[in-house]
């Protein structure tokens, strides 16, 4: 069954709630008079824990009642929705768990340790297993979703919100794609507000769950290669998430390993960012797509690179 998605009411009130904890990101235009594209980025980096997480861990969070609290909560996570959980859990003094894959990122293990969550690290096909089955393991605590939720998506889709209120006329949003909560909370906020604005989901084509998915007309497994980046690129669109992605998601792009990394490099030099890989998938996408797509957002999703990836990527 698909999460009931948020009405325009509901994600004002989640703007509402997460105004004393989250940063209003500032839409900054890319210093890159070369694409062609009029580009501006949404800058989720620079939330506090790093990344567009803070809104749907946060949300799903404030939405709990003190008996779901009291045995403390827990989700699945690469990353990002770890520290955001984590981030959350702690301003609001609840304890948190975060089930990790064995391939995590280490930088990101650390800064979730940094917030008073435990970490339990497990083979990669049992945390995606609990990310399938919406929690259901043997934790006390209660399971908070990143993606599935309509908290979650009322979260994100307060981005949307302020895409809107400080460029009214974009034609084109361009998000990186993971599970699909981020682009289905935009997409929701930008139709609750009457924008015709394209939704249009990022993809490395180290994984392509959702063009393959597009392709098939059904979630399918696709093959996942290693890369610097995470959390993006899943195995299989969540079958919960296909019938909103369907509906709500015009289409897909894809760029490389290479343009993206590339991607991270410009952003430093020219911008003054730190960006995750994720995060400058939308971006690669954006500079080299040569059809016009108006006005464009890439939601620069997150910023928690690891020092010594960043490092390298500098240095070409």
């Amino acid at each position: 069954m698909s999460p009931l998605l948020p009405k325009l009411n509901e994600i004002q009130k989640a703007a509402k709630m997460l105004a004393p904890y989250i940063v209003r990101t500032p839409l900054l235009r890319l210093n890159d008079p070369g694409s062609g594209n009029d580009i501006y980025l949404k800058l989720e980096n620079l939330q506090p824990m790093g990344a567009f997480k803070a809104r749907c861990m946060g949300y799903a969070l404030l939405c709990t009642s003190q008996t779901q609290r009291c045995n403390g909560v827990y989700t699945a996570s690469s990353g990002n929705a770890g520290l955001g959980l984590a981030w959350m859990a702690q301003q609001l003094k609840i304890t948190s768990t975060v089930y990790v894959p064995h391939n995590a990122p280490r930088a990101k293990l650390d800064a979730i340790r940094s917030y008073g969550a435990k970490v339990q690290e497990i083979d990669h096909p049992n945390w995606w297993k609990i990310i399938q089955q919406n929690g259901h393991v043997e934790d006390p605590g209660t399971y908070i979703d990143a993606v599935r939720s309509t908290a979650a998506l009322a979260g994100n889709a307060t981005i949307g919100l302020e895409i809107l209120e400080d460029i009214r006329n974009v034609d084109t949003v361009i998000v990186p794609f993971g599970g699909g909560g981020l682009a289905c909370g935009i997409s929701t906020a930008l139709r609750e507000s009457s924008s015709k604005a394209k939704v249009l989901a990022a993809e490395c084509d180290t994984a392509t769950p959702l063009t393959s998915a597009f392709e098939a007309k059904r979630p399918i497994e696709v093959e996942t290669k290693p890369s610097f980046i995470s959390g993006a690129g899943a195995p299989c669109v969540l079958q919960e998430m296909w019938p909103l992605l369907n509906n709500l998601i015009d289409g897909t792009l894809l760029t490389t390993v290479t343009a993206t990394k590339a991607a991270v490099r410009f952003l430093a030099e020219h911008n003054q960012l730190i960006v995750e890989g994720a995060g400058a998938i939308p971006v690669a996408c954006a500079m080299s797509n040569p059809t016009n797509l108006g006005t464009i957002v890439c939601i620069v999703s997150g910023g928690n690179i690891d020092p010594t990836i960043m490092a390298n990527l500098l240095q070409g």
